[in-house]
């Protein structure tokens, strides 16, 4: 979770220093063409110094994009939401916890109780949670794989024209 917040926090950086000497983001149609075609003429040597142009790479070896297919995201899933979520998730498991050690059997069903409005909560958050298990999918991907590696750079321009 902390690595994705850091992205979030990296993100709003590279934001925040728009018009700067720091990063610069599109402004205009014209922007995102240009910036297009500099990644384009970055990505197609690669694409041929690792030899992931041929038939066999077409559609195959999709290491990220196919976890946008899992996902039937409403809008109302948020960044905040999501965090709530997992803050709501992490309670639940410290009150269970604290339900183990309680030696008093009326703390133990005050908890119970507790741990009964929170699960009701979560309820609520079923798309933050695909969301979160999709995110750890993509944490766990083997990122010193060969194939996965030529995967990724394959399917990169699409994943940026998603992105930008």
């Amino acid at each position: 979770m902390y690595s994705q917040l850091v992205s979030i926090c990296a993100l709003l950086l590279a934001v925040s220093l728009q018009g700067t000497n720091g990063v610069r983001l599109p402004q205009s149609q014209n922007d995102k063409e240009q910036m297009v075609k500099r990644v384009k003429e970055k990505i197609e040597p690669l694409q041929k110094h690792y030899d992931t142009t041929g038939k066999k790479w077409l559609g195959n070896h999709e290491v990220l994009l196919s976890h946008l297919n899992q996902l039937n995201s409403k809008a109302s899933c948020t960044c905040r939401s999501l965090l709530l979520d997992r803050m709501l998730n992490i309670t639940e498991t410290i009150f269970q916890e604290m339900r183990v050690k309680a030696k008093n059997e009326e703390a133990k069903t005050s908890l119970t109780d507790v741990i009964t409005e929170v699960k009701m909560l979560r309820h609520n958050y079923s798309e933050e949670q695909k969301v979160w298990r999709e995110l750890q999918d993509i944490h766990s991907i083997e990122v010193e794989n060969g194939t996965i590696q030529k995967g990724a750079l394959n399917s990169f321009l699409i994943l940026y024209d998603l992105a930008n």
